[in-house]
C-alpha cells in the first residue's frame, strides 16, 4: 500500500475537515496516510510516496496561509518531483471569478515540478455540491484504487 502525505490548505476549516476524513478513509483502505495541517518544505521533499493536496481558496484566489509558505518554497527551490505521484481536492465557490484558484495553483506547481497525477483532480463547488464530504469520499475510493 502507498505512503501518503495529505497536505491541507484551509482557513475556515472545510478543507481541514475533508482532509481529515480522507486521511481516515485512506487508512481504512490500508494505506499509510498522514495528515499535515501545516506542511513544511522539509517534510514534503523528504517524502518519496504520494501527496494528496486538499485546499480551499481564499480572498481573490489565493492559497490559504497555512499552505502558502510551502507553495512559495517549492516554487522558489524547484525540487525534482518526478518520483512523486499526487492527487488534488480543491474547494471553491463558482460564484467567484477565482473559483478554486488555490487548488489550480497547487496543481500547476506539481506539474511544473514533474510530479505525476493519479487520476483527475476533484474540484468541489460549494454552489453545486450539497455534501462535499460525500463527494470527496467517493473520489477517494476511486483515487485510492489507482495507487
Amino acid at each position: 500500500m502507498a505512503d501518503i502525505q495529505v497536505l491541507v490548505g484551509s482557513t475556515y476549516g472545510n478543507a481541514s475537515q475533508i482532509a481529515e476524513d480522507c486521511t481516515e478513509q485512506l487508512s481504512r483502505l490500508g494505506h499509510n496516510a498522514v495528515l499535515l495541517s501545516t506542511p513544511t518544505y522539509e517534510q514534503v521533499v523528504a517524502h518519496s510516496g504520494v501527496l494528496l493536496i486538499c485546499t480551499a481558496t481564499i480572498g481573490q484566489g489565493e492559497i490559504p496561509a497555512n499552505l502558502m509558505p510551502l507553495y512559495c518554497q517549492l516554487k522558489d527551490r524547484s525540487p525534482d518531483f518526478s518520483y512523486i505521484r499526487f492527487g488534488l481536492i480543491a474547494l471553491g465557490d463558482s460564484s467567484y471569478e477565482s473559483f478554486a484558484e488555490g487548488g489550480k495553483q497547487m496543481n500547476e506547481l506539481m506539474y511544473d515540478l514533474g510530479a505525476k497525477p493519479v487520476g483527475q483532480a476533484l474540484f468541489i463547488d460549494s454552489c453545486e455540491t450539497p455534501d462535499p464530504d460525500e463527494a470527496a469520499a467517493e473520489w477517494i475510493d476511486e483515487w485510492a484504487a489507482k495507487l
